[in-house]
């Protein structure tokens, strides 16, 4: 056992295992965190990934230095940074809000600055590194077992409950009827009381052409958040955000999972529903599908927190403009509405589609959201309009908004007649329209679209005022005999995520 043990030491002390343990446990860690999101086999795609940077990474360096021990080393500390960036970032975010330390203008120099002198100090080292080896081996073994444990628990635990049970003050309506039910979110459409007091535009033959095909309109709607992620969290969760004490606030992270696992697809799945994600959000067991790489979808839970990520998503707008690249400012420009397009399809195709259990088809479309692509009739605006600094352009805007009009008609036309049976149909904005240049009635912001279309035309529970935080309680107690009681209609700004 002793001659067992020290065999294990000298090769711990020997060989540097952390190469490969750091991309080992970098994924094993981010797959445990979004454990259901991710499929095995993707998260192993990704580490192979992992391994042929990390192995080139190796090579390049070993022409810098001409030893491989340092060749490793220094491959090593910049893929830590890759991997750990965001994590570091966010922390810096946090703790030093608004300030020039979480900017990448400060953060990315002191980078180069950490990277040049590791490389000096490689280059000058002449002792042995065995300590170090000895240290990051068992370094990572050990969160590595760490993070085996965690995964393990979390496993056996959804084993032995399977899924979970109805939310509290819920109760099981077994001989409800069933149809299948669409919940359309048309970002920042705002609603008829913005659209008259701000834009003193008339939406009337929109709102006629809804009636007529026998949907209810709350004509006083308002959202409970001013921003996307915190509204469509506490409508579909159907509750205001954080505990009471916090005045329906959380963090980011806590809305992202309030969204992934909320009561109102928890009541749904308990009843029998097949769900489908055609949204920018994840959920359990429904990874959002967007237009990525050759990796699958969902392993960017994973490699989102890397430096090259975070680098692509919030610096290529401004690296794409200095560049002058107009390929690349195009790709960047018309992401959303090839998104929109995608998931516009993927919801028409889902309707004409026959189960043999009912469906729950959550569909979040970046419209009439900026960039404002089209004009009414559906003419292309110029890509000078589509830019960065567009967003106040409110006649784009309501030309956009009267596109969208003919393009939600038509998908609603299009559920109606693929339907076997008539379903449920929730049309609604998450927020109003915000991009303004002066100060304007903080109502108008949270002035939002929501009509609805129910099966045997119940919509007294509905009114003509009703706040998304009681949406979907109105929805349940209507359709599925719930009793929910509605909250305090409150509305809450929140800083931009």
């Amino acid at each position: 056992m002793k001659q067992r043990l020290q065999n294990i030491s000298n090769w711990l002390i020997k060989y540097p295992l952390f190469l490969g343990l750091l991309p080992i446990f970098f994924v094993l860690h981010g797959f445990t965190e979004n454990f259901s999101l991710i499929k095995p086999t993707d998260a192993t795609l990704l580490l192979l990934t992992y391994f042929l940077a990390t192995g080139i990474l190796v090579l390049l360096c070993r022409l810098l230095f001409r030893n491989w021990v340092k060749a490793m080393l220094m491959a090593a500390f910049l893929m830590a940074i890759q991997f750990f960036f965001g994590g570091v970032h966010d922390a810096l975010r946090n703790s030093f809000p608004g300030t020039f330390i979480s900017k990448y203008s400060f953060v990315l120099p002191l980078i180069l600055i950490m990277i040049s002198t590791v490389y000096i100090l490689l280059r000058r080292r002449r002792n042995s590194f065995q300590r170090l080896f000895l240290y990051l081996n068992i370094l990572f073994i050990l969160l590595i077992v760490i993070d085996i444990s965690v995964l393990s628990g979390k496993a056996i635990k959804i084993n032995k409950s399977g899924l979970a049970a109805l939310p509290t003050g819920m109760t099981n309506c077994q001989n409800c009827p069933s149809p299948d039910v669409f919940v359309i979110i048309t970002d920042e459409y705002a609603g008829e009381f913005e659209l008259n007091e701000v834009f003193q535009f008339d939406n009337s033959p929109f709102y006629l052409e809804l009636e007529k095909r026998k949907f209810h309109r709350v004509r006083q709607s308002s959202s409970n958040y001013n921003f996307t992620p915190y509204s469509i969290a506490s409508t579909l969760d159907m509750n205001y955000l954080g505990d009471s004490t916090m005045g329906g606030r959380t963090s980011l992270i806590e809305t992202y999972k309030t969204i992934r696992s909320n009561r109102l697809l928890n009541f749904l799945q308990q009843h029998n529903y097949k769900f489908y994600n055609y949204s920018s959000f994840d959920f359990d067991g429904q990874p959002a599908l967007t237009r990525e790489t050759f990796l699958p979808v969902s392993t960017k839970l994973i490699s989102g927190q890397t430096l090259l990520s975070r680098m692509e998503k919030e610096m290529r707008y401004h690296l794409v403009t200095t560049l002058k690249s107009k390929n690349e400012l195009k790709k960047y420009v018309y992401y959303n509405r090839n998104n929109n397009e995608k998931l516009y399809d993927l919801t028409k195709t889902m309707a004409a589609t026959k189960l043999n259990q009912p469906k729950f088809v959550l569909t979040h479309l970046m419209l009439p959201h900026y960039p404002y692509y089209y004009d009414k009739n559906g003419k292309e605006f110029p890509l000078e309009t589509l830019v960065e600094g567009q967003q106040v352009n409110q006649r784009n805007y309501i030309e956009y908004l009267q596109y969208a009009n003919r393009e939600i008609i038509a998908l609603i036309d299009h559920i109606l007649a693929s339907s076997a049976s008539l379903p449920v149909i929730i049309l609604m904005g998450d927020h109003g329209f915000r991009h303004f240049e002066n100060p304007v009635d903080p109502r108008n912001i949270f002035s939002n679209l929501v009509a609805v279309h129910l099966p045997g035309d119940n919509y007294a529970a509905f009114g003509d005022s009703l706040t998304n935080v009681n949406l979907m309680r109105a929805f349940l107690n209507t359709s599925f005999g719930q009793r929910l009681p509605y909250l305090k209609d409150t509305t809450i700004i929140m800083d931009n995520p």
